[in-house]
């Protein structure tokens, strides 16, 4: 079943967008992160995921299975975070672990293939997202935006150090890490 979402996106109003502040790509990009950050949230709440999950699951989609110490490094967590991430992914059949037959010590994890349908409905749940929020955005409008923020993500830092979101003990102490 794949989700719908209700959330309502507010446009800014044009007189505010010819203040010189709003002029400024930092803070339009910021304004509008805010809005896909929350409906991405909501997108993904249905499918039981936070942000935190995605990144794993991802960055094993493309990279294929890794050794737990490969993860801490590319997610950027300490290994007791990485662990309550990696065991919260296990029990809902996202990923599978296992050791390495060279090196009994060394945890693999893998997607599952419940991890791979996952990705699949998230992946149509962020369409959705782009959808709303880029409404007024014709595809081939959208198409030259990727193309910009890739370009414009490939030229300098695109990754926070904390990009993974910490495991939190309540969902109110879950912001979005500062880079």
């Amino acid at each position: 079943m794949t989700p719908t979402y209700t959330g309502t996106v507010v446009p800014m109003p044009p007189d505010q967008l010819a203040t010189p502040a709003a002029a400024r790509s930092t803070v339009l990009i910021t304004r509008l992160a805010r809005a896909m950050r929350r409906q991405f949230d909501r997108a993904v709440e249905p499918l039981g995921l936070r942000a935190r999950h995605l990144v794993c699951l991802t960055h094993l989609k493309d990279h294929g299975a890794s050794a737990q110490g490969t993860l801490i490094d590319a997610l950027g967590l300490d290994a007791s975070n990485l662990v309550a991430l990696l065991n919260e992914l296990e029990d809902a059949g996202l990923i599978v672990r296992s050791r390495d037959r060279a090196d009994r010590r060394r945890g693999i994890i893998e997607l599952s293939p419940e991890g791979e349908r996952m990705l699949m409905e998230v992946d149509r749940a962020l369409e959705a997202v782009d959808d709303e929020i880029l409404v007024a955005l014709s595809a081939d409008e959208r198409a030259t935006l990727n193309e910009l923020l890739a370009r414009a993500g490939a030229s300098g830092p695109l990754v926070c150090d904390n990009e993974a979101e910490p495991v939190c003990e309540t969902a109110d102490e879950c912001d979005p890490p500062a880079c």
